[in-house]
């Protein structure tokens, strides 16, 4: 089957679900349809590469872009920002000079044409596929293998002419299109079609977040529920600027002086993936790995992982729950989602009166030192299981 009677089987399926009202096959299709657009982004990237015209374009000429097409607007939600930016004509943002309806060629999808062959044994497989290629000489392939229900599959990928694409505007979905396919009379069909973000994501070489992102900064669209969480992340940086200091916290001061800039590094991270943010219950949210914020720090895992759960005893970072993590045995998997609070004096004196604890009550704990084993002593299980979450979930996992 190749990809335009791929296409046609879900569609067609999609559109049988809805007449007999099958909410469940209905979401399959959709499903399919998705995993379909995302697999051909993914094949339009690689073929144009991380350099590309459409993004010299849009870099060079960002300024007169802005100028040209700015909504200028604050909306409340990702939803309403992304309805607007469906209305702008993206020809104008990746140089597409061409008539709407009007057909060309498009340079980053292909037809193909696709041939399965099954076999009994791998090595029956390999050499009838062989014999299959030699029909091709000289056009580009590629050769897909697994094996279902005993067999032995190969599939035959032939890459074909440049496929033909126009730009539409589609008034049931309310958005401009990048259809790929055949406007010919007598073959007339679509395989794949892309939005503005699909197409951001191609060109640019992106994902969908940063599409999001780029696109609202480009157009000036301010999306309100990430414009304050921008706007808090500021007002934290200036606050530990201001007043983590030896004078106003002296025991705070003392304990994780030297390590403010890793407070800052983190909300600098904060910011730079402000669109990657996720609700929780205690409010938005970002998650990174520890292993991660080592790299951009510098310094090595277990460096880090000490000083992030000294600010999360502290209060200066939260450790929600917003997915469970799935732990096996011997799994790696340490993302964390955290939440930052609003700093302010109170939240500071909490944390220079659990500093005189660590420091001065008993054994005297660093930042560095910081451990489950000695949070457990210090402040009892419940505390150290709220801040450890990793040990708490790998070990139940075990």
């Amino acid at each position: 089957m190749d990809r335009v009677e791929s296409i046609k089987d879900i569609l067609d399926k999609r559109e049988l679900a809805i007449a007999e009202d099958d909410r469940r096959a209905v979401s399959k299709a959709n499903k399919a349809l998705n995993s379909t657009i995302k697999s051909n982004i993914t094949k339009a990237q690689e073929a144009l590469g991380e350099d590309n015209e459409y993004k010299e374009y849009f870099l060079n000429n960002s300024e007169h872009i802005k100028e040209l097409l700015a909504v200028n607007k604050e909306v409340n939600t990702t939803e309403e920002a992304i309805n607007l930016i469906h209305q702008v004509d993206f020809r104008y943002i990746f140089g597409l000079d061409v008539l709407i309806e009007k057909p060309f060629a498009c340079e980053f999808i292909n037809n193909e044409l696709r041939v399965s062959l099954a076999f009994t044994t791998e090595e029956k497989a390999n050499v009838e596929v062989e014999k299959e290629m030699e029909k091709y000489h000289g056009k580009e392939t590629s050769i897909l293998g697994y094996e279902r229900f005993g067999m032995y599959v190969k599939e035959l990928i032939v890459r074909g002419e440049p496929t033909e694409a126009w730009i539409t505007y589609s008034l049931t979905r309310k958005k401009y299109l990048y259809v790929v396919g055949s406007k010919n009379k007598d073959n007339q069909h679509s395989i794949i079609s892309f939005d503005i973000f699909d197409l951001y994501e191609i060109f640019m070489k992106c994902d969908i977040n940063k599409a999001i992102q780029g696109l609202c900064e480009l157009l000036g669209i301010r999306i309100k529920e990430f414009e304050e969480v921008r706007d808090r992340y500021e007002r934290c940086k200036s606050f530990v600027r201001n007043n983590l200091t030896k004078d106003k916290f002296p025991i705070l001061f003392e304990l994780i002086g030297e390590h403010i800039h890793k407070l800052e590094t983190i909300l600098e991270e904060g910011i730079d993936k402000l669109y990657y943010h996720v609700e929780s219950k205690e409010g938005m949210v970002f998650s990174a790995s520890m292993q991660y914020l080592a790299d951009i720090m510098g310094k090595g895992k277990s460096t880090i992982n000490p000083i992030v759960n000294i600010f999360a005893l502290l209060g200066l970072l939260r450790k929600p729950d917003v997915r469970s993590g799935i732990y096996g045995k011997g799994s790696n998997n340490d993302i964390t989602y955290y939440y930052i609070p609003e700093y302010n004096n109170e939240l500071f004196q909490k944390a220079e009166q659990l500093a005189m604890i660590l420091l001065y009550n008993g054994e005297r704990i660093t930042a560095s030192s910081f451990s489950y084993k000695n949070c457990i002593e210090k402040f009892g299980q419940e505390i150290a299981n709220s801040i450890f979450k990793d040990k708490v979930t790998k070990a139940r996992a075990s």
